[in-house]
């Protein structure tokens, strides 16, 4: 598949996502989570496939308007451990994990890139924690969030 495609493709995807799930969602005042968003394609579109950042940001611009996550979570882990994961009890890597060590290099330098860029808005999480230390992490990041969102303090 063209680079370019990849990432209309998730850019369509995200649009989706955010006019029938995130919106619904955040006008009931609930938080919502997801595994993926704007991030992950400024990572893997930007940097990895090299289509370059700020052109990523802008196409997903289209998709996702002003919906932009209050935070972002990086499990950061790494290259060992991440292939020794992807191997793990299966039979075959995806199409992602077929690229190769060097894109994700590129991914992974897109992320830190990213984080340096906007501190503020994006944590990296040290994901060799156990889950449940990093959901709690993750619950606690989000409470404060809301309420510096709301106006009140923690």
């Amino acid at each position: 598949m063209d680079p370019w495609t990849e990432a209309y493709l998730y850019a369509s995807a995200r649009a989706d996502h955010v006019r029938g799930g995130i919106l619904p969602r955040l006008e009931r005042g609930e938080n919502v989570v997801c595994e993926r968003y704007l991030d992950s394609s400024v990572a893997y579109q930007g940097y990895g496939r090299k289509l370059g950042a700020d052109a990523v940001r802008e196409l997903n611009s289209w998709a996702v308007g002003t919906m932009l996550p209050d935070r972002t979570f990086y499990l950061r882990v790494g290259a060992e451990e991440r292939e020794r994961r992807a191997g793990e009890g299966r039979v075959s890597l995806d199409r992602i994990e077929r690229i190769g060590a060097e894109f994700m290099r590129r991914v992974e330098r897109g992320f830190e890139e990213i984080i340096r860029l906007a501190p503020e808005r994006l944590s990296a999480l040290d994901a060799t924690l156990p889950p449940e230390v990093l959901a709690e992490v993750v619950r606690r990041e989000m409470e404060v969030t809301t309420a510096y969102n709301r106006g009140g303090e923690e």
